[in-house]
């Protein structure tokens, strides 16, 4: 009997094998992989303009080095952004090829499919952040995991034939002492809840019922309180992906193109040379790029959030599960 009863250890790592949560992953994973190729592509279209405009330069240099207008160091100086370029041009290529390949993967693409064609940019960030209202309480009543470990736990009453509801407790709140009587009004004020029913135990065969259905409350409790942990990094990952998106949008490119714009006066009016100009182009490589990958995390981390408001947990567990080992404690009687 104890052999039976004995409760099989939990694998904090294994998944919840649900086919509707794992459909809810795989179409998260689809749009992140979807973001990524996008990126991918927006960025070879860029670093192919700047590998043209380090072709220009490396061939200008060289010419003024013959005609004896250009230091040889100087020339050099050109070449090696040339080089830079050419490296990054095949380096954001590959990735490009790799992204796609990986989207391909995710959505299990296969002969015409494989043609699609990408946006050739990122949707543009939204004019403000999303705020969602009660999102941990939105977890508790929308996450698959979580709604799927409060059904776990009712089946497994049922297996142990419980049926008498003395109360009801609210998983998320410690020592379970947040309780009321069945169908009168709960007596505290805790905005988040998950509340499951506690039954009249009685005598020792039930005592025994009762070890195994707190078993799947504790459960219960646990993903519920991994679901509210990750709701509060998602959006915390989310707000700072927008701000810094927003940031390099409305600070920093506008910056480098009103320097570029400045530069451009200078040269127009003979006071910078055209290798001040490319200097400058190349000045802004990175604070474009980063720009591009501020957005794309921006895309990243919504999608990120939504699986947290309504799908799973990366850490959801399962083992045995509660219910099945009432149905064998039932069958060791």
């Amino acid at each position: 009997m104890q052999r039976v009863f004995r409760a099989k250890r939990t694998n904090l790592h294994e998944k919840y094998d649900y086919p509707a949560i794992e459909t809810v992953g795989l179409a998260s994973e689809a749009r992140k992989a979807f973001f990524e190729a996008v990126t991918a592509r927006q960025l070879v279209a860029y670093f192919g303009q700047v590998k043209e405009a380090a072709d220009a330069s490396n061939e200008l240099a060289r010419r003024m080095v013959a005609a004896g207008n250009f230091s040889k160091l100087a020339q050099m100086r050109e070449q090696s952004f040339y080089a830079d370029a050419t490296a990054q041009l095949a380096r954001a290529q590959h990735q490009a090829v790799a992204s796609r390949e990986r989207l391909t993967q995710v959505l299990a693409l296969s002969g015409e499919q494989l043609s699609f064609t990408l946006p050739d940019r990122l949707p543009d960030l939204p004019a403000a952040p999303a705020e969602p209202r009660d999102a941990e309480q939105t977890a508790m009543d929308k996450r698959l995991d979580v709604l799927l470990a409060k059904r776990d736990t009712e089946s497994t009453a049922r297996a142990l034939g419980l049926t008498q509801t003395t109360r009801f407790i609210n998983v998320l709140h410690a020592g379970y002492q947040n309780k009321s009587t069945s169908g009168e009004q709960r007596s505290n004020g805790y905005e988040i809840e998950l509340e499951l029913p506690l039954f009249d135990f009685g005598s020792a065969r039930v005592a025994r019922a009762e070890a195994i259905y707190l078993q799947a409350v504790n459960r219960t409790a646990q993903v519920a309180i991994n679901a509210r942990s990750e709701v509060r990094e998602s959006y915390s990952a989310y707000r700072t992906a927008y701000d810094l998106a927003r940031h390099y949008r409305d600070e920093v490119v506008p910056l480098r193109k009103r320097i570029s714009e400045e530069n451009l006066l200078r040269y127009n009016g003979m006071l910078a040379s055209v290798f001040d100009l490319l200097a400058d182009s190349r000045d802004q490589i990175a604070s474009v790029t980063t720009a591009v990958e501020s957005l794309r995390d921006y895309w990243v981390a919504e999608t990120n959030l939504q699986a947290a408001l309504t799908g799973r947990s990366p850490g959801a567990a399962t083992g045995m599960s509660p219910a099945k080992a009432a149905t064998s404690m039932q069958a060791g009687h």
